[in-house]
């Protein structure tokens, strides 16, 4: 069983996110946790548990058959939501596009919760809908992507829908005059990031063969090409470059560009994250 944790506010974003929850639990057993962190010396303790409640009821209307526990934690944030999501399957957060910094969870940015967390983080934006379209991963030239591909092919497989897996490159800055290397073609270029594609998809085939994936070798930066791939996908997933708890350093340059941007949902998945 997949155990969930959402943020839960009662916020038009995280509603959206509540309901994405819902879909994605009708490909598999799911558990939620509703957890609503509140300040310890001026929250309304009535007024939370009745905000709780409310989304419990909702979640048994969207998905009847899945159990959902409403936690209500006094702290302080993002870091009482990441303890609270430690051991989990996946933390789920509500994002306006356009707008990082008018999100959830009283203006907290999600760029600190997918840092936090060290658990794979979905984060919804408002207007998100339902699709058939594959999920797409970024594939990185190093391995810090390897949770995310996996995580993206058990998604697609649980979904019922296409897995797409995308790599990009540029040439590198030319050569200087007295090098004694020849400057690289760009077909030899294209080939040897055309084999760690190709590799990557051979390692889906091999952990979930029931899984359809296309290969989209794509000669841009990767922020613009997961960015166009993203309106062609159900779910856009992405890696990340360690456990540190600076957004920037965690998430690298295209996270961080992407995140509050797309009208696409969003999975972050660290480099080390163990995936079921």
């Amino acid at each position: 069983m997949e155990r969930v944790v959402l943020g839960y506010d009662a916020s038009q974003a995280s509603e959206a996110a509540l309901e994405w929850i819902a879909h994605r639990a009708r490909g598999r057993r799911t558990e939620l946790d509703i957890v609503l962190v509140t300040n310890m010396f001026l929250s309304d303790r009535i007024e939370a548990d009745s905000v709780l409640n409310a989304a419990a009821r909702r979640w048994r209307d969207l998905a009847p058959e899945s159990p959902a526990n409403v936690v209500r934690l006094d702290g302080a944030m993002p870091a009482t939501l990441s303890n609270a999501a430690r051991g989990a399957d996946l933390l789920v957060l509500g994002v306006h596009p356009g707008f990082r910094t008018r999100t959830m969870l009283t203006g907290w940015v999600p760029l600190r919760a997918a840092a936090r967390s060290g658990v794979p983080t979905g984060l919804i934006p408002v207007g998100w809908s339902v699709s058939d379209a594959p999920v797409t991963v970024g594939l990185d030239d190093d391995d810090s992507s390897a949770a995310a591909v996996l995580f993206a092919a058990q998604t697609a497989s649980s979904s019922g829908v296409p897995l797409r897996v995308v790599h990009s490159w540029l040439m590198a800055n030319a050569e200087p005059r007295w090098s004694d290397e020849h400057p690289r073609r760009p077909r030899d270029v294209a080939d040897a990031h055309e084999r760690i594609l190709r590799a990557a998809v051979e390692r889906v085939g091999e952990a979930q063969p029931d899984v359809v994936a296309s290969a989209e070798l794509v000669r841009d930066n990767p922020t613009s090409a997961l960015t166009r791939a993203a309106e062609r996908s159900s779910l856009l997933v992405i890696g990340t470059h360690g456990r540190s708890v600076v957004a920037g350093a965690f998430l690298g340059s295209v996270g961080m560009d992407l995140i509050g941007t797309l009208h696409c949902p969003i999975c972050v998945v660290p480099s080390t994250s163990a995936t079921t």
